[in-house]
């Protein structure tokens, strides 16, 4: 599998403690440009809800993937970190129906994939604005909508 995630010049490595990423993380999202499209990818905690009632937060590095000869879709991919050893989950972005912040936690935001809701957590409110902001205009644009797109170009590059 091909990557295509780079990480801008002026941004170091992700800060690790023992091999293990730190949260929250000191770098913002990176993106990486793929046929005039520009892909979010970054550390997000995910929320899980266990059937004992207990909330978990789980660390994990998630990245728009361009189509390839597998699949043809932009997918919404999760890794364990950004090692990207074993990709753990994918969601096409043609399923993902929507994106919005969440309004009790300006650092929350929520991906809705058919009848599932994800609730997902950046490290700052500036950050969760970017990956919502990105992630619509990248489910927009591929599905041909560019007037539903954000126009300060979040996705698109001309």
């Amino acid at each position: 599998m091909m990557s295509c995630l780079c990480y801008l010049p002026e941004e170091p490595a992700f800060e690790r403690v023992g091999g293990v990423p730190q949260w929250p993380p000191s770098n913002p999202p990176v993106f990486t440009k793929y046929s005039g499209f520009k892909m979010i990818g970054g550390y997000l905690k995910r929320k899980s809800n266990k059937s004992d009632g207990e909330v978990k937060w789980a660390l994990r590095w998630m990245e728009v993937e361009p189509p390839d000869d597998e699949r043809p879709d932009f997918m919404l991919a999760v890794y364990k970190t950004d090692m990207k050893e074993k990709r753990l989950n994918a969601v096409s972005v043609h399923n993902i129906s929507n994106v919005l912040l969440n309004d009790d936690d300006p650092t929350q935001f929520f991906v809705v994939v058919g009848p599932s809701t994800y609730t997902l957590m950046a490290r700052d409110e500036y950050d969760a604005k970017k990956w919502v902001a990105s992630l619509n205009d990248i489910v927009q644009l591929t599905r041909g909508d560019k007037d539903g797109a954000n126009p300060d170009g979040n996705c698109r590059i001309s």
